[in-house]
């Protein structure tokens, strides 16, 4: 998908509609290793930092998560409500906690890992 850089949309919201719709099309399945910053912001045609919050938006959502230098793996496919319109209210706040106390556990998990070993 082509960016639009005279458009009304701000382009990290451009790059994160398309890498929602590759996800969804299974271009990226689920336990895949997503493409490094420096690769999206090349085929982008933008800079890192842009590339970057494209990214962190879907590991907020908990779409993407990051593995300490081997970079984002893909957990999950997006939802339909995963997007800058979704309703905000007592369920996403929920939801968000579940998702820290989840990533809280990985953390956890992948410390007693590294000590069994």
């Amino acid at each position: 998908m082509p960016i639009n850089r005279t458009g009304a949309k701000p382009l990290k919201a451009q790059i994160l509609d398309e890498l929602r719709q590759r996800l969804a099309s299974g271009e990226y399945p689920v336990g895949s290793k997503f493409p490094s910053l420096r690769a999206l912001a090349v085929e982008f045609g933008v800079a890192e930092l842009t590339a970057q919050g494209a990214v962190q938006e879907l590991q907020r959502e908990g779409v993407l998560e990051a593995a300490a230098g081997k970079g984002n793996f893909v957990m999950m496919l997006p939802t339909k409500e995963s997007s800058a319109d979704a309703p905000e209210g007592p369920a996403c706040a929920e939801l968000e906690k579940l998702r820290a106390e989840v990533a809280e556990l990985r953390e956890r998990l992948e410390v007693l890992e590294a000590a069994s070993r």
